[in-house]
């Protein structure tokens, strides 16, 4: 869990809720000898409401980090049905989240990720 797209040198929970521009993320490290990266995006895809439009804390967005990835994302959002609300964005600093935000509903065993941790 991290975050990216804001403008902070060290962005953290607070800053992000007060609206600071970064929006929290997942960063996906993947094997593209196993997985393509179109492959992967229908994973996205698949996994998520990318027609909700939310603030910025919470959008749904794909952070290319290669030109290719970025057109890639473009093409894959030209197939999808109805609105889209995902925005395509350039490669953006990395900044990891606070500990205590690090597996947030792993370690409160509750809701949607209780049916996946013990």
């Amino acid at each position: 869990m991290g975050y990216v797209g804001g403008k902070s040198s060290a962005p953290t929970y607070s800053s992000v809720c007060a609206g600071d521009g970064h929006s929290e993320a997942v960063k996906i490290v993947y094997d593209a000898d196993a997985l393509s990266y179109d492959q992967l995006l229908d994973k996205f895809f698949q996994l998520h409401n990318y027609q909700y439009r939310s603030k910025a804390q919470y959008m749904s967005a794909i952070f290319a980090q290669t030109d290719e990835q970025k057109r890639i994302a473009e093409d894959k959002i030209k197939q999808l049905r109805g609105k889209v609300a995902t925005e395509i964005k350039d490669k953006t600093v990395w900044h990891d989240a606070e500990e205590y935000h690090q597996k947030f509903l792993k370690k409160q065993k509750r809701g949607f990720a209780s049916r996946f941790f013990s």
